[in-house]
């Protein structure tokens, strides 16, 4: 007979640890974007030079995000998520010695691979630690937690900036030794979660956060074998062609084409943001409330086509806003369903689960960075409101795999079960 898993108090301070690493790594990958224009004059580097600070993190990403899986499987999910930290930590410390663009962007892609090998590791946390019933919660936190974090970048930059006397460089390294401490506090307290244990056939209690796959084919094989998981590839790859491309350039568009301020761009698509954020809690009380996951994804994905194509087709006005305030909506709306979703897959362990959404992760942050590339080619001959239109239209392809997508959650498995 199968135990109960038992979830320790001690997930708690898993959460805190969680936390951290969650904000800090995001504040390590967004701080640089505002000294852009320092780092072109200090390091004599083009507009399109300096734009590679952000695409090549997310390369990076993208190429590795797939190395998490069997990390998980072979060493666990702690260990797993310490190389990813180590990675953005050295990151991180590099640029108080950057002496040329190179050195720079050895950090950016240092920092890019821990991205990647960390993508699949919070749901390899949430799934170890925590019952059922308050993953969505779980999920909806660490979405809300990256955004928190490109939040905290943004607005601590500059003060911190002016306190270091105009450092571009000191100000990055603060950021850097934030991370290192991040990453010793995530050596010495996180554990994998020993007392969530289930029975083998045998009869011998087993942790199912370090046990290794029975079958002999790698864990990313036996993930990318479902067809759930390849939907979901589907879903957020077009998800991040979509958004990704917009969040890039839309307030060039409205400075250029609508003849806004920078000032009134950046307010107008600050609303992205402070919508996501709303989002993001709604969607994690709501899917615990229902039991349902699929009515948070399709359903806003729909919202996501609706906000990308009126942001770059209406005229400045309270229907722009209402459009891109659609964009937050959907943007961290229904992200936490999709991690759910990927927990409650049948056979899915830790491991599994981690694969599955460093796949998922990898394959859509690196559309998302060769979109960011594409767009502007595109746009050369298209102008960059066709352009930025065009891409909106890739959302469909997202509505589509997740309207195919099962219901996952715990009412829709109740309903099967009475049939």
């Amino acid at each position: 007979m199968e135990s109960q898993p038992s979830y320790s108090n001690y997930r708690w301070v898993m959460l805190v640890l969680s936390a951290l690493t969650s904000l800090v790594p995001t504040i390590i990958f967004v701080g640089p974007t505002v000294f852009i224009p320092m780092m072109m004059e200090d390091l004599n580097i083009t507009t399109a030079e300096a734009g590679i600070i952000v695409t090549i993190v997310l390369l990076g990403a993208g190429l590795t995000g797939t190395l998490g899986g069997p990390l998980m499987s072979k060493f666990g999910i702690k260990h797993t998520r310490t190389i990813a930290l180590v990675f953005y930590t050295i990151g991180g410390l590099v640029p108080l010695f950057t002496s040329s663009f190179t050195v720079l962007l050895l950090s950016r892609i240092l920092i890019g691979v821990g991205m990647g090998i960390a993508a699949g590791t919070s749901v390899g946390v949430t799934m170890d630690w925590y019952p059922p019933k308050e993953r969505p919660l779980i999920n909806s936190l660490n979405s809300i937690l990256s955004l928190a974090g490109s939040f905290l970048a943004l607005v601590l930059a500059i003060p911190v900036y002016n306190a270091m006397g105009g450092s571009w460089k000191m100000t990055l390294e603060l950021f850097g030794i934030a991370m290192l401490i991040t990453t010793i506090l995530w050596i010495i307290f996180a554990k994998n979660n020993v007392q969530t244990v289930s029975a083998d056939p045998a009869g011998i209690e087993v942790d199912p956060s370090v046990t290794r796959p029975v079958a002999k084919e790698n864990v990313l094989k036996q993930v990318l074998r479902r067809k759930e998981v390849i939907l979901l590839i589907v879903a957020y790859l077009s998800f991040m062609l979509a958004s990704q491309s917009l969040q890039t350039f839309l307030p060039t568009y409205y400075q250029t084409d609508l003849m806004m301020s920078a000032a009134k761009s950046g307010t107008i698509t600050s609303l992205i943001s402070l919508a996501s954020v709303v989002a993001g809690v709604l969607v994690g009380i709501l899917m615990a409330a229902s039991g349902r996951r699929k009515i948070f994804m399709w359903p806003l994905l729909v919202l996501l086509l609706i906000g990308c194509v009126g942001s770059v087709t209406l005229p400045d006005g309270w229907m722009l806003y209402g459009s891109v305030i659609l964009i937050g909506l959907a943007l961290n709306g229904w992200l936490p369903a999709m991690f759910t979703s990927v927990m409650e897959l049948e056979g899915m362990t830790p491991e599994k689960a981690g694969a599955a959404q460093g796949v998922i992760l990898s394959v859509g942050m690196f559309g998302g960075a060769v979109s960011t590339l594409v767009i502007g080619i595109i746009a050369e001959y298209t102008g960059l409101r066709n352009a930025l239109l065009y891409f909106s239209f890739l959302a469909v392809f997202a509505i589509i795999a997740t309207l195919i997508f099962p219901e996952t959650g715990p009412k829709a498995n109740r309903n099967r079960a009475t049939m």
